[in-house]
């Protein structure tokens, strides 16, 4: 996945931009054995790259690449559905992830669009 094109396009998403714009923290997605660390402030993605800090996450959405697959590609966003059903799990702040739920919405457009443009991208290879 292109990190420069994935920070563009949520900082270009009004969803991830008005909901997390009062948000001060990092989002760190794991798909697979890919981990993908965000800082945001103030709406936007400031930081994003395949190196975590020390420090953590504020909270970590994770799921397999097939889970993930599931979730994102296709006719329509299955992306509640895959939490819903435990394909996609949250660990760490849940109150902040459920906060900042339209960020999160905004988040999953952004990499639907990514994952339907090259389902690739899904499968932890940087590009």
């Amino acid at each position: 996945m292109n990190l420069e094109q994935l920070s563009s396009l949520l900082n270009a998403n009004p969803d991830f931009t008005s909901s997390g714009k009062y948000f001060d923290g990092a989002i760190q997605l794991e798909i697979g054995a890919d981990r993908i660390w965000m800082k945001v402030f103030m709406g936007k993605a400031i930081l994003v790259t395949r190196t975590p800090p020390p420090f953590a996450y504020t909270f970590s959405i994770k799921g397999s690449v097939e889970d993930w697959k599931f979730a994102l590609i296709g006719n329509k966003s299955r992306f509640r559905e895959a939490f819903f059903t435990g394909r996609l799990k949250v660990e760490g702040n849940t109150i902040e992830y459920s906060r900042i739920g339209k960020a999160v919405n905004g988040l999953s457009e952004v990499l639907r669009q990514l994952a339907n443009e090259n389902p690739s991208v899904l499968e932890g290879k940087p590009a």
